[in-house]
């Protein structure tokens, strides 16, 4: 996965949450699709466990860049959990706590990533 300048531009102004959230309604516009939306939503109910998330969806982040695991995979969510903690995190904890909201109330529509 290479991080488009336009969705770099998004991540570090801090857009993520919002544009996954506002664009998740119309299909074609969707950022994420049902699986990132899974791995998004388990990473957003307990951050604190990103490693045991990343290994259990094959992006082991071991002794590499934060990102590399998932960028491999092609993971957007994956991305997102491997740079939390990190002092450049894909999103902050405002972000966590919207995304975390959204999934709460059903916004998704998805469960746990398969």
């Amino acid at each position: 996965m290479s991080l488009s300048n336009d969705m770099g531009f998004v991540m570090r102004s801090h857009l993520l949450a919002a544009s996954i959230i506002a664009r998740h309604a119309t299909p074609e516009n969707q950022i994420l699709d049902d699986r990132e939306l899974g791995i998004l939503q388990e990473f957003c109910a307990n951050p604190a466990q990103k490693d045991q998330l990343l290994l259990k969806h094959g992006m082991n982040e071991l002794g590499k860049p934060a990102g590399s695991g998932a960028q491999d995979m092609g993971s957007l969510a994956g991305h997102c959990a491997a740079r939390h903690g990190t002092d450049n995190p894909a999103l902050d904890e405002e972000e966590i706590e919207m995304l975390r909201n959204w999934f709460e109330r059903g916004g998704a529509g998805s469960g746990e990533a398969k």
